[in-house]
């Protein structure tokens, strides 16, 4: 049964599914939610020991694993091309959005796409845009864990996947699906059962909590400066930017207690529940943002909300629009009684890697160009590239010495031939050949002359041939004798056009080899009273043949044997023979005492032509 696994790997928090099934029935076997550990000397070993314990824990398919990243992480533009085969707009897409994006150098940004609608000659295409660093930070963290996933999407994606397939978006009404991640929410409009817009609100479940770090990254590189919170004392996250106008916090003066830790300034409940409320209204003012600017065909008859819980959200309404969470499982499928909103991402990806997939998106395409010098497909093509070569080079070392053997034995052959078949004047030899072929006569005689240089004698002679190899005499030598053998067999009139008739002796002799070869102990006696044999010259419809009519007689303890003789053992014997060509039946009589039976003009027509000559008659 086939199994997958999905993954969703946040700035704090993470969720893991495993499925196992098929794309149209399948179960949860496994599914794991948690928070990344906090405040340790290496929080990026701790995160990589987590993910491994879960990956013993809940025995994943190492096989299998795709992997959802934070939507905050990624850009989205929306283009129109004059294309539309979805090859061609792969090669240009890139260019295409490169204006779009001018904070991000395009070398560094892995784009994917997606098309949104379709004319004759046009398309528009919705792009996701995401910078190869922090996508290498996050595939480096699972692969370093042993889950290296074969595919990456962002959650916005992984969750309309969901939905999808669990049949929530129909052809004659729009949704809004809204994902809570830990530092950024995912929006997605889906109408008529299609893709139509997505973005990302950069507000999170932990969006409340000052100086809050994210998911540290693997490489060692001075981290940036996190956000400046007010009353906080925190490190910044790897890989953690400051947001777009903002000035860096200044860097507080080290002291000995402070290196290696991170300080989060404790805030009592009731402003803590302060600041959620506020993210809450800006989440909900970012969704009312998004239904009354969407551009859909049919009315939105929901919101639906998956990922981290918040108060205010789920149970009620936004501009008259109810608001209800995103449930994709089936009843009793293996999901969490309650909170199994969280796992829907997961649950998208781990249905992606089963293969259903109706937004094919993929961020990992591109993996294979930045991933490093010489990893992944580089370094085993350059080291296949380099034993081809040194093969390829020893093959032909091996084949040039076989070849310059091979030549050597030819000419030596050739030479051979040449005295033992022609004349030798200077030699005193006279060939075999008593009256050689002109041609190939006057051909030796020509590369003799050729070959005579001072030190050379007629025996040392090498008969070499600037216009041809050793090979190519030899196949000029015998071409020519094959053709004066074709000319006189012409004059002989041995062409085959004339055959002789076939052999009524042989054909008779080879029908009583027959009877001979079965023997008495099997048929018991038999008797040939009268047998005639005689060719018969064939038609342009038939061939020759031979018919062969003899009266036989089968002796034994009863009719119905011999009967048995005759048909069992004779004629099935006699019509295996490749030469017979027919057998026609022919009634028997019984003899008066009933022990044996009597066949009379028993006809058996043979063809020699079909017998392989060189056999025993």
């Amino acid at each position: 049964m086939a199994r997958s696994c999905g993954i969703r790997i946040g700035s704090r928090r993470y969720e893991l599914v495993v499925l196992e099934g098929n794309p149209r029935k399948h179960r949860i076997s496994a599914f794991a939610t948690g928070e990344f550990a906090r405040g340790g000397e290496d929080p990026v070993a701790d995160t990589i020991a987590e993910l491994k314990l879960l990956a013993k824990e809940h025995d994943i398919p190492t096989d299998s694993i795709g992997a959802a990243i934070d939507s905050g992480l990624a850009a989205f533009r929306t283009l129109k091309l004059p294309l539309g085969d979805m090859e061609k707009i792969g090669q240009v897409i890139k260019f295409e959005v490169e204006s779009q994006l001018p904070q991000w150098d395009i070398g560094e940004v892995v784009i994917d796409y997606v098309k949104l609608d379709e004319a004759t000659d046009s398309s528009e295409v919705l792009v996701t845009a995401v910078q190869k660093p922090d996508l290498v930070r996050e595939i480096d963290i699972l692969t370093k864990a042993g889950l290296e996933p074969l595919e990456v999407e962002i959650e916005a994606t992984a969750m309309v996947n969901a939905a999808l397939a669990a049949d929530l978006c129909h052809a004659d009404d729009a949704q809004i699906l809204v994902h809570i991640g830990d530092a950024s929410s995912a929006v997605v409009v889906v109408d008529g059962g299609k893709l139509r817009s997505m973005r990302a609100i950069h507000i999170g479940s932990f969006s409340h909590e000052p100086g809050a770090p994210a998911l540290a990254a693997v490489a060692d590189e001075p981290a940036a400066e996190a956000d400046k919170a007010v009353g906080t004392k925190a490190k910044p996250a790897p890989g953690a930017k400051p947001a777009p106008g903002a000035k860096p916090a200044p860097e507080p003066e080290p002291t000995p207690a402070d290196e290696g830790t991170i300080y989060i300034e404790q805030i009592d409940d009731q402003e803590q529940q302060r600041l959620i409320s506020a993210n809450v209204q800006r989440i909900r003012r970012e969704i009312g943002r998004t239904l009354s600017g969407a551009n859909t065909k049919n009315p939105i008859e929901a919101v639906y909300v998956c990922g981290w819980e918040l108060p205010d959200l789920v149970g009620t309404q936004i501009l008259d629009v109810p608001v209800y969470e995103l449930d994709v499982f089936e009843e009793n499928s293996g999901q969490p009684a309650q909170g199994a909103a969280p796992l829907v991402v997961a649950y998208g990806v781990a249905l992606r890697q089963l293969g259903s997939s109706a937004v094919p998106a993929s961020l990992r395409r591109e993996n294979l160009r930045y991933a490093g010098k010489l990893e992944r497909i580089e370094l085993p093509a350059a080291i296949a590239a380099l034993l081809l070569v040194t093969l390829l080079a020893i093959f032909n070392i091996f084949e040039k010495s076989q070849l310059k053997r091979v030549t050597q034995h030819t000419r030596y052959w050739f030479k051979s031939a040449a005295n033992y078949m022609f004349d030798d004047p200077k030699r005193g030899y006279a060939g075999k050949l008593e009256r050689p072929l002109k041609e190939v006569d006057d051909y030796f005689t020509k590369i003799r002359k050729a070959n005579e240089k001072p030190g050379i004698t007629p025996e040392t002679n090498p008969l070499s041939d600037p216009e041809r190899t050793p090979l190519a005499q030899m196949s000029f030598v015998d071409a020519a004798l094959r053709r004066r053998i074709a000319e006189l067999n012409t004059e002989l009139g041995n062409t085959g056009e004339v055959t002789q008739p076939q052999s009524a002796l042989e054909a008779l002799t080879r029908v009583m080899a027959v009877i001979a070869d079965l023997g008495e102990d099997k048929v018991g006696r038999i008797a040939v009273k009268r047998v005639e044999s005689r060719y018969e010259a064939g038609t342009e419809t038939r061939a020759d043949t031979v018919r062969i009519t003899m009266a036989v007689s089968f002796f034994a303890d009863s009719a119905l044997e011999a009967t048995n003789h005759l048909e069992q053992l004779f004629l099935s014997n006699l019509r295996a023979q490749p030469w017979v060509v027919e057998v026609p039946e022919r009634g028997s009589k019984e003899f008066p005492d009933g022990k044996g039976i009597y066949v009379e003009n028993l006809n058996i027509i043979c063809d020699l032509s079909k017998l392989e000559r060189g056999t025993a008659p």
